[in-house]
Protein backbone atom coordinates (compact mmCIF):
# COMPACT_ATOMS: atom_id res chain seq x y z
CA UNK A 1 0.00 0.00 0.00
CA UNK A 2 2.82 2.22 0.77
CA UNK A 3 4.67 1.45 -2.23
CA UNK A 4 1.46 2.62 -4.26
CA UNK A 5 1.12 5.73 -2.33
CA UNK A 6 4.77 6.72 -3.18
CA UNK A 7 4.12 6.07 -6.79
CA UNK A 8 1.32 7.90 -6.96
CA UNK A 9 3.23 10.84 -5.34
CA UNK A 10 5.78 10.76 -7.71
CA UNK A 11 3.90 10.43 -10.73
CA UNK A 12 2.01 14.04 -9.36
CA UNK A 13 5.36 15.92 -8.25
CA UNK A 14 6.81 14.99 -12.12
CA UNK A 15 3.39 15.66 -13.31
CA UNK A 16 3.69 19.19 -11.65
CA UNK A 17 7.84 19.84 -12.56
CA UNK A 18 7.13 19.27 -16.09
CA UNK A 19 3.65 21.40 -16.15
CA UNK A 20 5.63 23.89 -13.98
CA UNK A 21 8.53 24.08 -16.87
CA UNK A 22 6.33 23.62 -19.82
CA UNK A 23 3.58 26.03 -19.22
CA UNK A 24 6.10 29.25 -20.04
CA UNK A 25 6.82 27.94 -23.46
CA UNK A 26 3.15 27.70 -24.07
CA UNK A 27 2.83 31.18 -23.97
CA UNK A 28 6.11 31.59 -25.75
CA UNK A 29 5.01 29.34 -28.86
CA UNK A 30 1.34 28.65 -28.76
CA UNK A 31 -0.89 32.43 -29.26
CA UNK A 32 -4.46 30.25 -28.72
CA UNK A 33 -2.70 29.24 -25.01
CA UNK A 34 -1.68 33.35 -24.79
CA UNK A 35 -4.83 34.74 -26.60
CA UNK A 36 -6.83 32.76 -23.88
CA UNK A 37 -4.76 33.91 -20.60
CA UNK A 38 -4.95 37.43 -22.10
CA UNK A 39 -8.20 37.84 -22.83
CA UNK A 40 -9.61 35.84 -20.19
CA UNK A 41 -13.64 37.02 -20.76
CA UNK A 42 -14.32 32.53 -19.90
CA UNK A 43 -13.70 34.16 -16.16
CA UNK A 44 -17.33 34.77 -15.52
CA UNK A 45 -18.61 36.01 -11.71
CA UNK A 46 -21.63 35.42 -10.74
CA UNK A 47 -21.49 32.63 -13.37
CA UNK A 48 -24.24 32.04 -15.77
CA UNK A 49 -24.42 35.60 -16.14
CA UNK A 50 -24.00 35.69 -19.93
CA UNK A 51 -27.76 34.75 -20.68
CA UNK A 52 -29.19 37.80 -18.70
CA UNK A 53 -26.92 40.57 -20.59
CA UNK A 54 -30.34 41.24 -23.15
CA UNK A 55 -32.02 42.27 -20.08
CA UNK A 56 -29.83 45.36 -18.62
CA UNK A 57 -32.64 45.62 -15.54
CA UNK A 58 -31.78 42.67 -13.93
CA UNK A 59 -28.49 44.44 -13.22
CA UNK A 60 -30.20 47.21 -11.75
CA UNK A 61 -29.80 50.12 -14.56
CA UNK A 62 -32.17 52.13 -15.77
CA UNK A 63 -32.93 53.94 -19.00
CA UNK A 64 -30.38 51.05 -20.68
CA UNK A 65 -31.44 49.49 -23.37
CA UNK A 66 -29.75 46.17 -25.31
CA UNK A 67 -28.84 46.12 -28.61
CA UNK A 68 -26.82 43.86 -31.10
CA UNK A 69 -24.42 44.45 -33.78
CA UNK A 70 -23.57 42.07 -36.61
CA UNK A 71 -20.28 41.79 -37.16
CA UNK A 72 -18.80 40.69 -41.15
CA UNK A 73 -15.04 41.36 -40.87
CA UNK A 74 -12.33 40.49 -43.11
CA UNK A 75 -8.73 39.78 -42.96
CA UNK A 76 -6.72 38.62 -45.56
CA UNK A 77 -8.20 35.79 -46.44
CA UNK A 78 -10.22 34.96 -43.40
CA UNK A 79 -13.66 36.12 -43.03
CA UNK A 80 -14.83 36.52 -39.31
CA UNK A 81 -18.98 36.90 -38.80
CA UNK A 82 -20.32 37.42 -35.81
CA UNK A 83 -22.68 39.67 -33.21
CA UNK A 84 -21.43 42.07 -30.33
CA UNK A 85 -23.39 42.68 -27.63
CA UNK A 86 -24.25 46.72 -26.63
CA UNK A 87 -25.50 48.46 -23.87
CA UNK A 88 -26.71 52.16 -24.18
CA UNK A 89 -26.84 53.82 -20.59
CA UNK A 90 -28.66 57.09 -21.20
CA UNK A 91 -29.14 59.16 -18.15
CA UNK A 92 -31.66 59.42 -15.66
CA UNK A 93 -31.82 63.01 -15.27
CA UNK A 94 -30.56 65.85 -16.70
CA UNK A 95 -27.04 66.87 -15.57
CA UNK A 96 -23.37 68.18 -16.97
CA UNK A 97 -22.46 65.43 -18.63
CA UNK A 98 -25.97 65.96 -21.67
CA UNK A 99 -24.03 65.95 -24.58
CA UNK A 100 -21.02 64.11 -24.03
CA UNK A 101 -20.94 59.77 -24.99
CA UNK A 102 -18.06 57.83 -22.87
CA UNK A 103 -17.38 54.48 -25.10
CA UNK A 104 -16.63 52.29 -21.92
CA UNK A 105 -14.14 49.52 -23.12
CA UNK A 106 -13.72 47.12 -20.73
CA UNK A 107 -11.06 44.75 -19.20
CA UNK A 108 -9.80 41.15 -19.23
CA UNK A 109 -12.49 39.42 -17.14
CA UNK A 110 -16.31 38.04 -17.75
CA UNK A 111 -18.63 40.89 -19.25
CA UNK A 112 -20.21 44.55 -19.40
CA UNK A 113 -22.52 43.53 -15.95
CA UNK A 114 -19.76 42.93 -13.97
CA UNK A 115 -20.88 44.40 -10.50
CA UNK A 116 -18.00 47.12 -10.56
CA UNK A 117 -18.53 48.17 -13.73
CA UNK A 118 -22.18 48.84 -13.24
CA UNK A 119 -20.81 50.87 -10.25
CA UNK A 120 -18.67 52.75 -12.75
CA UNK A 121 -21.68 53.12 -15.18
CA UNK A 122 -24.00 54.26 -12.36
CA UNK A 123 -21.72 57.15 -11.31
CA UNK A 124 -21.39 58.47 -14.70
CA UNK A 125 -25.42 58.25 -15.86
CA UNK A 126 -25.74 60.03 -12.92
CA UNK A 127 -23.72 62.95 -13.88
CA UNK A 128 -25.96 62.75 -17.19
CA UNK A 129 -23.66 61.14 -19.18
CA UNK A 130 -24.60 58.87 -22.13
CA UNK A 131 -22.50 55.33 -22.65
CA UNK A 132 -22.03 53.05 -24.40
CA UNK A 133 -20.66 49.83 -23.11
CA UNK A 134 -20.18 46.01 -25.17
CA UNK A 135 -18.53 43.06 -25.17
CA UNK A 136 -15.19 41.92 -27.15
CA UNK A 137 -16.09 38.66 -30.01
CA UNK A 138 -15.29 36.11 -26.97
CA UNK A 139 -16.29 37.86 -24.08
CA UNK A 140 -19.98 37.66 -22.99
CA UNK A 141 -22.90 37.62 -25.35
CA UNK A 142 -20.83 38.48 -28.21
CA UNK A 143 -20.05 35.61 -30.43
CA UNK A 144 -18.28 35.09 -34.00
CA UNK A 145 -14.19 33.47 -32.72
CA UNK A 146 -11.99 34.01 -30.14
CA UNK A 147 -10.70 37.04 -28.67
CA UNK A 148 -7.03 38.31 -30.18
CA UNK A 149 -5.57 41.71 -30.14
CA UNK A 150 -6.92 42.41 -33.66
CA UNK A 151 -10.47 41.12 -33.41
CA UNK A 152 -10.90 43.53 -30.49
CA UNK A 153 -9.55 46.40 -32.19
CA UNK A 154 -12.24 45.60 -35.11
CA UNK A 155 -15.40 45.44 -32.72
CA UNK A 156 -13.98 49.33 -30.72
CA UNK A 157 -14.25 50.49 -34.65
CA UNK A 158 -17.64 49.06 -35.40
CA UNK A 159 -19.01 49.87 -32.03
CA UNK A 160 -17.78 53.41 -32.39
CA UNK A 161 -19.24 53.49 -36.19
CA UNK A 162 -22.75 52.42 -34.66
CA UNK A 163 -22.62 54.93 -32.10
CA UNK A 164 -21.24 58.15 -33.72
CA UNK A 165 -24.54 57.45 -35.98
CA UNK A 166 -27.08 56.74 -33.31
CA UNK A 167 -25.72 60.26 -31.54
CA UNK A 168 -24.93 62.29 -34.34
CA UNK A 169 -24.85 64.94 -32.27
CA UNK A 170 -22.86 64.15 -29.14
CA UNK A 171 -19.34 64.71 -28.74
CA UNK A 172 -17.26 61.28 -27.72
CA UNK A 173 -14.90 60.56 -24.96
CA UNK A 174 -13.28 57.03 -24.88
CA UNK A 175 -12.66 55.24 -21.23
CA UNK A 176 -10.42 52.18 -21.04
CA UNK A 177 -9.68 50.18 -17.71
CA UNK A 178 -7.08 47.87 -17.40
CA UNK A 179 -6.65 45.64 -20.49
CA UNK A 180 -9.31 48.08 -21.98
CA UNK A 181 -6.49 50.70 -21.92
CA UNK A 182 -4.17 49.06 -23.90
CA UNK A 183 -7.21 48.05 -26.66
CA UNK A 184 -8.70 51.73 -26.28
CA UNK A 185 -5.06 53.14 -27.22
CA UNK A 186 -4.28 51.01 -30.38
CA UNK A 187 -8.10 51.44 -31.34
CA UNK A 188 -7.50 55.10 -31.32
CA UNK A 189 -4.15 54.94 -32.90
CA UNK A 190 -5.42 53.06 -36.15
CA UNK A 191 -8.50 55.11 -37.00
CA UNK A 192 -6.20 58.21 -36.28
CA UNK A 193 -3.42 56.67 -38.79
CA UNK A 194 -6.22 55.46 -41.31
CA UNK A 195 -7.85 58.44 -41.45
CA UNK A 196 -11.15 56.97 -40.71
CA UNK A 197 -14.04 59.91 -40.27
CA UNK A 198 -15.53 58.68 -36.70
CA UNK A 199 -11.75 59.79 -35.21
CA UNK A 200 -12.87 63.64 -35.63
CA UNK A 201 -15.77 63.28 -32.97
CA UNK A 202 -12.83 62.16 -30.58
CA UNK A 203 -12.64 64.53 -28.27
CA UNK A 204 -10.60 62.38 -25.16
CA UNK A 205 -8.98 59.02 -23.77
CA UNK A 206 -8.95 58.36 -19.88
CA UNK A 207 -7.31 55.55 -19.23
CA UNK A 208 -7.81 53.54 -15.54
CA UNK A 209 -4.94 51.54 -14.17
CA UNK A 210 -3.45 51.73 -17.73
CA UNK A 211 -0.37 49.64 -18.20
CA UNK A 212 3.02 50.70 -20.29
CA UNK A 213 2.56 47.05 -22.57
CA UNK A 214 0.72 43.74 -22.31
CA UNK A 215 4.67 42.45 -22.22
CA UNK A 216 5.52 44.71 -18.92
CA UNK A 217 2.12 44.19 -17.58
CA UNK A 218 2.68 40.13 -17.66
CA UNK A 219 5.68 40.65 -15.08
CA UNK A 220 3.31 41.67 -12.39
CA UNK A 221 1.20 38.43 -12.72
CA UNK A 222 1.74 36.40 -9.73
CA UNK A 223 3.07 33.06 -10.48
CA UNK A 224 5.73 34.94 -12.88
CA UNK A 225 8.63 35.82 -9.63
CA UNK A 226 7.77 31.63 -9.17
CA UNK A 227 9.54 31.32 -13.13
CA UNK A 228 11.39 33.82 -12.78
CA UNK A 229 13.62 31.44 -10.05
CA UNK A 230 14.59 29.22 -13.03
CA UNK A 231 16.94 30.70 -16.04
CA UNK A 232 15.63 28.27 -18.72
CA UNK A 233 11.78 29.79 -18.17
CA UNK A 234 12.79 33.35 -16.56
CA UNK A 235 10.76 36.39 -18.42
CA UNK A 236 9.38 33.82 -20.99
CA UNK A 237 5.83 34.67 -20.18
CA UNK A 238 6.33 38.66 -20.61
CA UNK A 239 8.05 37.71 -23.58
CA UNK A 240 5.59 36.02 -25.12
CA UNK A 241 3.43 39.17 -25.09
CA UNK A 242 6.18 41.48 -26.79
CA UNK A 243 4.58 43.52 -29.17
CA UNK A 244 1.24 43.16 -28.10
CA UNK A 245 -1.03 46.84 -26.89
CA UNK A 246 2.78 48.86 -26.75
CA UNK A 247 0.74 51.21 -25.01
CA UNK A 248 4.04 53.28 -24.23
CA UNK A 249 4.78 53.95 -27.59
CA UNK A 250 1.58 54.49 -29.07
CA UNK A 251 -0.25 56.88 -26.73
CA UNK A 252 2.42 60.14 -27.31
CA UNK A 253 1.39 59.83 -30.72
CA UNK A 254 -2.19 60.48 -29.98
CA UNK A 255 -3.51 63.63 -31.66
CA UNK A 256 -6.43 63.93 -28.48
CA UNK A 257 -6.15 64.67 -24.90
CA UNK A 258 -5.16 62.11 -22.61
CA UNK A 259 -5.61 61.55 -18.73
CA UNK A 260 -4.23 58.58 -16.84
CA UNK A 261 -6.30 57.92 -13.29
CA UNK A 262 -5.01 55.06 -11.06
CA UNK A 263 -4.98 54.30 -7.56
CA UNK A 264 -1.77 54.23 -5.83
CA UNK A 265 -2.57 51.02 -4.31
CA UNK A 266 -2.94 49.48 -7.24
CA UNK A 267 -1.41 45.44 -6.73
CA UNK A 268 -3.05 44.30 -9.96
CA UNK A 269 -1.02 46.78 -12.59
CA UNK A 270 0.90 49.16 -10.05
CA UNK A 271 0.57 52.87 -10.11
CA UNK A 272 3.51 52.96 -11.62
CA UNK A 273 2.79 51.86 -14.89
CA UNK A 274 0.65 55.52 -15.28
CA UNK A 275 3.67 57.44 -13.69
CA UNK A 276 5.58 55.98 -16.49
CA UNK A 277 3.27 56.55 -19.39
CA UNK A 278 2.54 60.30 -18.26
CA UNK A 279 6.68 60.86 -17.73
CA UNK A 280 7.27 59.21 -21.45
CA UNK A 281 4.46 61.66 -23.00
CA UNK A 282 5.32 64.51 -21.64
CA UNK A 283 9.27 63.76 -22.18
CA UNK A 284 8.05 63.26 -26.17
CA UNK A 285 6.51 66.69 -26.10
CA UNK A 286 2.73 65.48 -25.61
CA UNK A 287 1.46 68.50 -23.54
CA UNK A 288 -2.52 67.39 -23.72
CA UNK A 289 -2.02 64.36 -20.74
CA UNK A 290 -2.33 64.26 -17.30
CA UNK A 291 -2.23 62.22 -14.32
CA UNK A 292 -4.55 61.65 -11.46
CA UNK A 293 -3.26 59.55 -8.71
CA UNK A 294 -6.12 58.29 -6.37
CA UNK A 295 -5.12 57.46 -2.82
CA UNK A 296 -7.49 54.38 -2.94
CA UNK A 297 -9.62 52.20 -5.37
CA UNK A 298 -7.31 49.17 -5.80
CA UNK A 299 -7.62 47.79 -9.77
CA UNK A 300 -11.26 48.00 -9.74
CA UNK A 301 -12.51 50.65 -8.22
CA UNK A 302 -10.54 54.06 -8.55
CA UNK A 303 -14.69 55.72 -9.53
CA UNK A 304 -14.99 55.44 -5.78
CA UNK A 305 -12.19 57.55 -5.16
CA UNK A 306 -14.05 61.37 -5.05
CA UNK A 307 -10.84 63.35 -6.31
CA UNK A 308 -10.39 60.40 -9.48
CA UNK A 309 -14.30 60.65 -10.41
CA UNK A 310 -14.32 64.21 -9.53
CA UNK A 311 -10.58 64.75 -11.70
CA UNK A 312 -12.36 62.97 -14.69
CA UNK A 313 -15.16 64.64 -14.38
CA UNK A 314 -13.29 67.75 -14.67
CA UNK A 315 -11.20 66.69 -17.71
CA UNK A 316 -14.13 65.86 -19.61
CA UNK A 317 -16.27 68.76 -19.66
CA UNK A 318 -13.10 70.72 -20.50
CA UNK A 319 -12.22 68.70 -23.59
CA UNK A 320 -15.64 68.55 -25.04
CA UNK A 321 -14.94 71.82 -26.45
CA UNK A 322 -11.66 70.82 -28.17
CA UNK A 323 -12.00 70.39 -31.64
Amino acid sequence: MLEVILQVLITLLLLFVTLFFTIPYFFLYCKAFKNRFLFSGVINYPSKQDKFLGDPSKFGLEQTSNHVLQVDECSGTKKRSGKLGVWVIEPVKDGPGRDVLILYCHGASSNRGKPHRIEFYKVFQGLGYTLVTFDYRGFGDSKGCRASDGTVVADCRQVLGWAVQRFPNHQVVVWGHSLGSGISTKFLHSIQTDGIESFNRIRGLVLESAFMSAEEAAKNFPAAKYWNYFKITRDRIPRSMSGIFPTVSLLPQLQIPVMLVHAEDDHTIPHQHSVELHRVCTGAGKTDVHLYSASSGQHRFVHRDTGAREAAHKFIQRVKFVS
